[in-house]
């Protein structure tokens, strides 16, 4: 294609400041998109997405850098590098970097930390918010003490919820109060966002009830069409059957809302009924020891295997020795990564109904739904799904997500046409 001469086009964005973009003949050419994180690294939902969101990027001939405050030695998902700036807690220098970046959008996936810094950058150009876990000082609107899930938003009543309900991760109230406050100012950030996007309904409605205006708000699709294309893309389940042994195999990191302590409880039920059964558990975290402790209480040590934490390039070795993959969170999980993951190596997956979960079922086929924390609905569907006996539609299966390139070229087209009207 011949080059066409460049123009810089001003244009507003919410927060009222000027920002550029670059046009060619009146349309983008290539956008350089500038993301900014708290963290990145080989494991985690989030990471995971960064990765593949890059290589789409870059796939369609558009260039991106990811900015974070904490980077692991090792970050590598695939044989493709991704260019990840380590950027220190100062605000000038994060202004620094994204002004010789000269982005075109600022794609900004929510966290505390880099919250402050991102307000700053939006005077620099459109800031367009991912959200990939509920928003609260807790981080995970669970209530503890009864393992049911926190609707409330978020307010100086969550200081006395903190303690009552046990949904706060500490002791000592001044660290409470500063979970409080490094949610508010991240609330703050994500409401002056041009555009929030979210990856499962369930999670829409918790950002919601945050003051985010539904008209703002987008469910995008975090497989990039992988893992939503139906079930027609997909492998055929494998089912295990009559097997002498059913092998479960649990993903991710370990902590209490993670669930693991339900999974334990249901191989002891499961035991306890005649089946041979046996686990997997893959991840690491705060609550590892604890659920080792468990398995020495309920007798099952024998049977369950902590593999600890495992590269994602080294994960499908895991997934293709497993019969059922059982993702048992018992907080609201807004669309973990693990079920397509998992279902794409021909996997039938359990999990309870818990956030965007359950949605799950309307993409694909093989995903079982039990009762949210209940241990012998949990073990029942394990059995139903090791028989491929047909699951229950859950009333809250989701629907359509949009492709959240496609959507970002949009937003990135309406605004030069607002710019042309100047």
């Amino acid at each position: 294609m011949p080059r066409q001469q460049a123009q810089e086009i001003v244009v507003v964005t919410r927060k009222g400041v000027r920002a550029e973009c670059v046009s060619w003949m009146g349309w983008v050419v290539q956008l350089n998109i500038l993301q900014v994180a708290d963290h990145f690294g080989p494991f985690g939902g989030l990471e995971k997405f960064i990765y593949d969101f890059s290589r789409k990027l870059a796939g369609q001939g558009d260039t991106t850098a990811i900015a974070v405050i904490d980077k692991e030695e090792r970050h590598d998902w695939g044989s493709e590098t991704i260019d990840t700036a380590l950027i220190p807690r100062d605000e000038e220098q994060w202004l620094a970097f994204a002004k010789r970046y000269r982005p075109d959008l600022i794609v900004w996936h929510t966290g505390p930390a880099t919250a402050s810094f991102v307000d700053r950058l939006s005077t620099l150009a459109p800031v367009i918010a991912t959200v990939h876990s509920p928003v609260c000082p807790a981080g995970t609107r669970l209530f503890r003490d009864k393992d049911e899930i926190c609707c409330h938003p978020t307010g100086a009543a969550c200081l006395m919820r903190w303690y009552t309900r046990r949904c706060g991760t500490h002791p000592e109230p001044w660290l409470a109060l500063e979970a409080m406050t490094r949610n508010g100012k991240m609330l703050k950030t994500l409401r002056s966002c041009d555009r929030v996007y979210t990856v499962s309904e369930s999670l829409s409605r918790f950002i919601e009830i945050e003051g985010i205006k539904p008209d703002r708000l987008r469910i995008f699709d975090n497989t990039f069409g992988d893992g939503t294309g139906g079930s027609e893309t997909l492998p055929p389940l494998q089912i295990p059957g009559d097997k002498e042994e059913l092998h479960l195999l649990f993903v991710g990191r370990i902590s209490y809302g993670k669930g693991v302590q339900y999974l334990l409880k249901a191989v002891r039920h499961l035991l306890d009924q005649g089946c041979s059964v046996s686990g997997t558990i893959v991840g690491d975290g705060w609550y590892a020891e604890k659920l080792r402790a468990l398995c020495a209480q309920l007798g099952i040590e024998r049977s369950i295997r902590f593999a600890g934490q495992v590269p994602g390039t080294e994960m499908d070795a895991f997934y293709d020795t497993a019969d059922i993959v059982v993702v048992p969170s018992v907080w609201p999980e807004p669309a973990g990564l693990v079920v397509p993951e998992a279902r794409r190596r021909g996997k039938p997956v359990v999990v309870f109904d818990a956030g965007g979960l359950p949605e799950w079922q309307a993409h694909m086929d093989g995903i079982y739904v039990a009762g949210h924390a209940d241990v012998a609905n949990l073990a029942q569907t394990i059995t139903d799904a090791a028989f491929g006996k047909p699951g229950t539609r859950n009333a809250r299966a989701g629907s359509g997500r949009l492709d959240l390139i496609d959507d970002l070229r949009g937003f990135i087209q309406l605004i030069r046409k607002e710019a042309a009207r100047l």
